[in-house]
């Protein structure tokens, strides 16, 4: 099917040639009414390669290696309480347990693209160490099952120990309710943030989001509105970071527009009232060996790029 598809992209090529200078001397001329209408139904809209536009031309822009560390002077990565923390983690036994294909419906397994191996280790061992009471999910999916899965053996080691997890999804996962979560099918954005007000210490709200920069939109919400207002104690979590390296080189390449990183470094430049406790990439790069210990199945697989990112409200 794909080889169907690329076959008939390269078809079209001297349409979309045609198509893209249509769309480029509109964008120049300005977008009228109809024009806006039928970007609008049809969820495309042109982008010119111009300073004041979103656009990313890498080739252009990029004065060197996305792979590089950049100088974050504002940023205290606190690698001491890091590695502690990284110490402190004694579930291998159980991780190992946990299949590399999909062996069911709802259930984790690390060879998925959105959630995979280091991230899901990693969260499961901060579910198991911390114990929260309750849990929220800015976006769900394998997170959610492997959380379910720390959770359960916590309540396994402990009769009395209960967690309430809940997960506000308004896109996607279906079968989402059948796991037992608290399933709050709202954009994040228009949640009271009193809801958020319910974590305590060592809870822990779980940040998966759109990774973009929009007025009125679930990020600037999360860090404007939501981080600014928790209680001290309560363990963050943000996906797809890779400070202080840039984002990946197939996302900037392929153009995903997403920005949500720089704005996380600018929350924390200077920063008082937060703590990182995990920055998952920084730690795969620089103590490899620490972090591979205690996550077996990212420490068998080469080439991975974990994204998981963690602090925690002081």
């Amino acid at each position: 099917m794909k080889k169907a598809f690329k076959f008939l992209s390269h078809l079209g090529l001297p349409f979309t040639f045609l198509s893209a200078l249509w769309l480029k001397f509109i964008r120049s001329v300005g977008i009228g009414y109809f024009e806006e209408k039928i970007f609008m139904t049809t969820g495309i809209l042109p982008i010119h390669d111009q300073y004041y536009q979103p656009l990313i031309n890498p080739k252009k822009q990029l004065i060197k290696s996305l792979r590089s560390d950049r100088e974050l002077p504002g940023i205290d990565f606190n690698t001491e309480e890091q590695l502690e923390l990284l110490d402190k983690f004694n579930y291998n036994d159980e991780l190992n347990k946990f299949p590399l294909e999909k062996s069911g419906e709802l259930t984790y397994f690390y060879n998925n693209s959105s959630y995979a191996s280091g991230d899901a280790e990693y969260l499961y061992n901060i579910i198991r160490y911390f114990k929260p009471k309750r849990v929220i999910e800015i976006g769900s999916g394998h997170s959610t099952f492997m959380a379910q899965n720390a959770i359960s053996q916590n309540k396994i080691d402990d009769a009395s120990y209960q967690c309430n997890h809940a997960c506000i999804e308004p896109y996607e996962f279906s079968g989402l309710e059948k796991l037992g979560v608290e399933v709050v099918r709202k954009r994040v954005e228009t949640v009271n943030k009193s809801f958020f007000q319910t974590l305590g210490h060592n809870d822990i709200l779980f940040i998966d989001s759109s990774h973009i920069i929009r007025p009125q939109g679930d990020v600037l919400f999360e860090y404007l509105e939501i981080l600014p207002i928790l209680n001290p104690g309560v363990i963050v979590h943000i996906h797809d970071i890779f400070m202080p390296k840039d984002y990946l080189d197939e996302w900037v390449y392929n153009h995903v527009l997403w920005n949500e990183q720089y704005l996380l470094e600018a929350f924390l430049t200077f920063n008082e009232k937060y703590k990182i406790i995990g920055s998952l990439n920084y730690l795969a790069h620089n103590y490899n060996k620490e972090f591979s210990d205690k996550c077996p199945i990212f420490a068998k697989q080469s080439g991975r790029e974990p994204g998981a990112f963690w602090m925690v409200k002081k």
